[in-house]
């Protein structure tokens, strides 16, 4: 760090000659010694006033002592100046000067003032950390702006869910919706990378949606195939999606899904562990395009429970055989307990109370009722 010296005194006569005396018992190139500043000029970073100038006093009132140190040069029998009690200068140098007394003072000052250029570099940096927070806020608001607040009322099954948005770019999405002779009931949950990926799965969805009639047969592999040809324009070259796309048939209670990606579903039957079901494919890129679609199926029974979980719950709780264990501790427990333990596992990491996942993390638990029957 270079130090700027000024120094104040009657006249530049006087000031060139304490200048003067000040440099020769500097080391050449580490300190700069000025004369007086000028008019609306800015003073260095440590000023020298001549405690015997008559004007001294009438200069410290005035002078801004913001970012810099201000030392009163007194001779060798001077008493403590008025000017150190009454803290208007922060110390005094004794003249005739002593080199090692005065480089010592210099070195001082240049660390408290370093001190100081850290503490403003630090209180810029927490207001700047304040106003991403308050722009994480509004995302978190944004994101959970996409998920739906309140499910439809599906007869014979019961959803709870958690979504917790995350700092990463993109992020989950999920929905259920039931067709309109009440005999299908659809699920999707999807992950994007970024945030025009987000946008594209959601033009997407609704599009496809406009397009399949009430009685066309909703299979998952042409569903997933629509969806997918939407976004083959918009799908960047380091866009990722993972989806989920199920459909439950009201009239056997099957579920016929596709699962693409890292987003992880799991089912348990009455009275038995949970399975994580298997994925049929890896993630949605421009590179990898679709995967051949061989959906998955399984049959749903009075008391079973499926979940289907993002990566960001997975991950935070170390993996899908942990995931399934949590799960199963709270088999016989209401669902939403299961996903409070989820949450939980996400937010013990969290160092301050308004901290964020680095990524998005959705849970959706369905209880199928005890006396739920398939349709004829």
């Amino acid at each position: 760090m270079t130090l700027d010296l000024t120094v104040v005194g009657a006249g530049q006569d006087a000031e060139d000659k304490w200048a003067r005396e000040i440099s020769r018992l500097v080391e050449a190139g580490q300190v700069t010694v000025t004369g007086r500043a000028s008019a609306g000029g800015v003073l260095g970073q440590i000023v020298f006033v001549d405690g015997q100038w008559i004007g001294a006093n009438a200069e410290l009132e005035k002078l801004d002592r913001r970012g810099r140190a201000v030392f009163l040069i007194v001779p060798e029998s001077s008493g403590v100046p008025k000017a150190l009690a009454d803290g208007r200068v922060d110390d005094v140098l004794i003249h005739p000067f002593r080199p090692l007394e005065l480089l010592s003072k210099l070195r001082q000052y240049e660390r408290v003032l370093m001190w100081d250029e850290v503490s403003r570099m630090n209180e810029s940096f927490s207001q700047l950390i304040g106003r991403l927070r308050e722009d994480l806020q509004l995302a978190e608001r944004l994101q959970k702006s996409k998920l739906p607040l309140r499910f439809p009322e599906v007869p014979g099954m019961k959803a709870h869910s958690r979504y917790l948005a995350g700092l990463r770019s993109g992020g989950d999405h999920f929905d259920i919706a039931e067709s309109r002779d009440k005999s299908r009931i659809s699920l999707v949950l999807t992950d994007s990378s970024s945030y025009g990926l987000s946008g594209s799965i959601l033009a997407a969805l609704m599009t496809v949606a406009v397009k399949l009639s009430a009685e066309e047969t909703r299979s998952c592999a042409e569903t997933v195939k629509r969806i997918h040809a939407e976004l083959a324009a918009t799908l960047g070259q380091k866009d990722k999606l993972s989806m989920f796309y199920g459909v439950i048939s009201r009239k056997d209670l099957v579920l016929r899904y596709l699962n693409l990606g890292s987003s992880c579903a799991f089912h348990a039957t009455a009275g038995a562990p949970f399975r994580q079901l298997a994925a049929q494919g890896g993630l949605i890129t421009q590179a990898a395009g679709l995967p051949s679609l061989a959906e998955g199926e399984i049959r749903l029974g009075p008391d079973d429970r499926f979940a289907l979980i993002s990566d960001g719950f997975v991950e935070a709780v170390g993996g899908a055989m942990p995931m399934c264990n949590l799960l199963d501790r709270f088999r016989k427990k209401d669902a939403l307990d299961a996903i409070n333990e989820m949450t939980y596992s996400v937010k013990s990491k969290f160092t301050e109370p308004d901290d964020m996942p680095e990524q998005d993390c959705t849970a959706v638990l369905f209880d199928v009722d005890s006396r739920v029957l398939r349709l004829a």
